[in-house]
């Protein structure tokens, strides 16, 4: 009698095993299930296809990729609407939602992106940059170093809007200004504009727009966009400008003889500037002959600073030795070669403040004063030869400025 119920045992348990085992079927080397039920892990009644249940932290489907491209990717495919969508990791390893159907990436994030980029709270309010989006808004929007960014459109573009909405909002790129759409007008309004101006932070690289008014520093009236370059051999962390301060432009040439190149002259440590064009030299005052005084040149007398703002100065004479020494330069051609671009913008003679080798010698201030009274350093270079030297401080001399 034993035997024959443990023989039972083993035939129950033989049949349970097939049974389980038949639910499973091969195909090449694949292997499928053939339950037409749902299938339950963690759970003997499972309410979908596939129930994963369990009492843990985190619980967890993992789907990984052990190397091959594309990225990890989860696939939803609907037979009767055609719709076939991927929920996928980047090659970045970031995450996208794609339209796979019709190709289209339609949600992306990548990886190492700022925390609480979009938050959405109980009541509706969605955050941007913030996980607690004011109870008012609709949309909270928070940063400190970035701004909202309305539609960018040429005109012909706003004009094609279909049905535009009461109140749309579009920055117009053929004019620069901010429109909204007026439902009860059927017209596109201009918002207008404010008197105060916002000046973006300076990079170097950026132009520098300079209106120049002719008074006691600039000699005329003139608008001159200034270009700025960095990383100058000698003086890397120092930002320039490329052209002669009170230039029109930069020079064409190592000779360039003309006014509009070689920009304004100044004595040393005086604010006043004089244009020459060849023949008269603009204000025609009384010239000043003799300048006998100690010290470099003042902050409160600096051009520099007056004509482009503050911290922009004109270089110390230790700056251009740095700067003649590390750019290797021998004659004029090392600083027209440099990214400075300076030539021979000549100078005014101390004596009568006419002036002299104007495509002949380049002479540019320092703010140093030498070891007389009556002399400062100026960076001064002709076709054969440069240095840093000694000049008259009567001479007026070209400017170029700096900024830390």
């Amino acid at each position: 009698m034993m035997k024959t119920k443990y023989i039972s045992l083993f035939v129950l348990l033989l049949l349970t095993i097939n049974f389980i085992y038949s639910q499973w079927a091969p195909n090449g080397s694949h292997i499928y299930n053939t339950n037409a039920g749902n299938v339950g892990i963690g759970n003997n009644a499972p309410a979908s296809l596939l129930y994963v249940g369990k009492n843990m932290t985190e619980p967890t489907i993992t789907v990984r990729n052990l190397g091959g491209s594309g990225g990890a990717t989860y696939s939803m495919v609907d037979d009767a609407s055609g719709a076939n969508w991927k929920f996928k990791a980047t090659n970045s390893g970031g995450f996208k939602i794609r339209d796979f159907a019709n190709g289209l990436d339609v949600f992306q994030i990548e990886a190492n992106s700022a925390a609480n980029m979009m938050y959405i709270n109980a009541a509706g309010s969605v955050g941007i940059g913030t996980a607690a989006p004011a109870s008012s808004a609709l949309v909270d929007m928070s940063s400190t170093t970035q701004g909202f960014l309305l539609p960018r459109m040429t005109q012909t573009q706003i004009s094609l809007i279909q049905n535009p909405a009461n109140g749309l909002l579009v920055f117009n790129l053929t004019d620069n200004k901010v429109y909204a759409y007026v439902a009860g007008a059927e017209a596109w309004k201009e918002l207008s504009f404010g008197t105060e101006i916002l000046t973006p932070p300076f990079i170097c690289g950026d132009p520098i727009t300079v209106n120049h008014v002719a008074g006691a520093v600039a000699p005329v009236n003139k608008t001159v966009t200034y270009s700025t370059v960095t990383n100058v051999p000698g003086a890397t962390t120092k930002c320039w400008i490329t052209s002669n301060l009170g230039s029109d432009h930069q020079a064409t040439a190592v000779n360039d003889a003309t006014e509009a190149s070689a920009g304004w002259y100044w004595q040393f440590n005086r604010m006043q500037g004089y244009k020459h064009d060849g023949s008269t030299r603009t204000p025609n005052t009384t010239w000043i002959q003799g300048i006998d005084e100690s010290g470099d040149w003042q902050t409160a007398q600096n051009p520099c600073t007056i004509e482009l703002g503050a911290g922009w100065r004109i270089p110390t004479w230790t700056e251009w030795e740095n700067v003649k020494t590390s750019g290797g330069w021998t004659n004029w051609n090392g600083p027209w070669g440099s990214v400075l671009k300076m030539h021979a913008a000549g100078k005014l003679l101390q004596a009568s403040g006419g002036l002299d080798s104007r495509g002949i010698q380049g002479v540019y201030w320092s703010s140093t004063q030498g070891s007389y009274t009556v002399s400062a350093i100026n960076m001064t270079f002709i076709s054969t030869s440069i240095g840093v030297a000694y000049g008259d401080k009567a001479y007026g001399e070209t400017i170029r400025c700096i900024k830390d």
